[in-house]
């Protein structure tokens, strides 16, 4: 394969070293001004044919943005009725980002009971 279609930074975390749970006391502020530098040489080698971000805030996006030469392609979040995200969405289409949306269909939903 010489090439694929699109990569993305998953998501905007870094864990401490030896982590292996989603304990947020082990996340550390990730570097993203230098993962999203690698993420331009591999567009600027022709390995990727398009670049993205997955799962950022709209402040995490601004970071990028001020650090890129290539900006975000596209950005993949969770969206549905019950997290809109109308604030991301109107951010990223005033920048020209595609914004890619998934749907947990089933089994991510707590619904509450109220007596």
């Amino acid at each position: 394969m010489k090439s694929i279609f699109a990569t993305q930074i998953h998501w905007p975390v870094k864990e401490k070293k030896g982590s292996v749970s989603n304990d947020y006391e082990k996340f550390l502020q990730p570097d993203l001004r230098s993962t999203w530098k690698a993420m331009e040489g591999l567009y600027d080698s022709g390995k990727a044919r398009a670049i993205g971000v997955s799962n950022f805030s709209t402040n995490k996006m601004e970071h990028v943005l001020v650090v890129d030469r290539i900006p975000p392609a596209v950005h993949k979040v969770e969206c549905h009725p019950r997290w809109q995200q109308k604030k991301l969405h109107e951010f990223c289409k005033s920048k020209g980002i595609h914004l890619s949306v998934s749907i947990i269909l089933a089994g991510h939903f707590h619904i509450e009971k109220f007596n």
